[in-house]
């Protein structure tokens, strides 16, 4: 079964997954997206074979639905939960890595997070509430993680819940300066930039056209990678008045590297933590499938 809360073009998402397979999933969709017809752009976007409808914004049917499955919940962390240690082993940062540290860094507090990057191993957080993660932004566009999140840090200002955003480095470069908006007006929120020193869903678009194309696969990078020099993403926030932490290259820092992250946020700072992640997807999020192309 698969639950879509609020899925911007619903149908297009299905047709990248199954491609011109029938979908297999039973869909419960909470959503008004039927009226999309009504604004001033006419987005219609395609129909999807949705099994439920339920027309109803996502933020009024989620508590609804936490509460008739409460009584499932515990059974299904214990199932679906892989234990935090294994994701964080290795000799490199991974995307499983920093989940874990997340979680381990925010056990007991309340966390909104505003920003999630592609390849995300979403088993590895659990949501009960509206506010734990806003979702995408629904452009397919890179840069607008740290307007966002600063957006967000605002409106959640007194309510006791942080907001966070975990976004790649290409997304952090392109509108960095809301850094400064969010220091100088003191809005605490914390970026934890999952930084693979490339624009890297392109480099795997480029390379999908190269197979296609029969053009060297190995000229990928060209236009994509930002290193050569690494731009020291800390030094860019302390530069606005910001907290820096950072690089953190290895795996045994990242866990107290976070916590001070959160720590700081708690206290009222804006804070950004530089992980250098390796490049590329997690099998068990991508396996042989292209990734979405932003």
């Amino acid at each position: 079964m698969l639950l879509a809360l609020g899925w911007v073009d619903l149908a297009g998402t299905l047709q990248q997954a199954f491609g011109d397979r029938p979908v297999s999933a039973k869909i419960v969709s909470a959503s008004a997206d039927v009226h999309l017809h009504r604004g001033f752009s006419m987005d219609y976007f395609g129909l999807p074979p949705v099994d439920v409808n339920l027309l109803a914004e996502p933020d009024v049917a989620v508590p609804m639905l936490l509460e008739a499955c409460r009584g499932r919940e515990r059974a299904a962390r214990a199932v679906d939960s892989p234990p935090a240690a294994a994701h964080a082993s290795g000799d490199v940062l991974s995307l499983r890595g920093v989940a874990a540290a997340l979680d381990q860094a925010t056990a007991g507090v309340d966390v909104c997070l505003t920003r999630l990057p592609l390849g995300w191993p979403g088993e590895c957080r659990h949501f009960d509430h509206p506010l734990d993660y806003l979702g995408g932004d629904g452009g397919a566009g890179v840069g607008a993680g740290p307007g966002i999140t600063v957006g967000a840090a605002l409106g959640l200002h007194g309510t006791g819940r942080i907001a966070v955003a975990l976004l790649g480095d290409g997304d952090y470069l392109m509108s960095v300066t809301a850094l400064w908006t969010a220091a100088h007006y003191r809005i605490p929120c914390l970026f934890v930039v999952c930084n693979n020193r490339s624009f890297y869903n392109d480099e795997a678009h480029q390379e999908r056209v190269a197979r296609t194309r029969r053009r060297p696969v190995e000229n990928k990078w060209i236009g994509q990678r930002i290193d050569e020099p690494d731009i020291d993403l800390a030094a860019l926030a302390r530069a606005q008045g910001a907290r820096g932490i950072g690089p953190v290259t290895d795996p045994a820092k990242l866990d107290g590297a976070i916590a001070e992250g959160v720590r700081l946020v708690q206290q009222g700072e804006v804070c950004v933590i530089d992980a250098r992640v390796r490049p590329g997807y997690d099998a068990d999020i991508s396996g042989e499938r292209a990734p979405l192309r932003r």
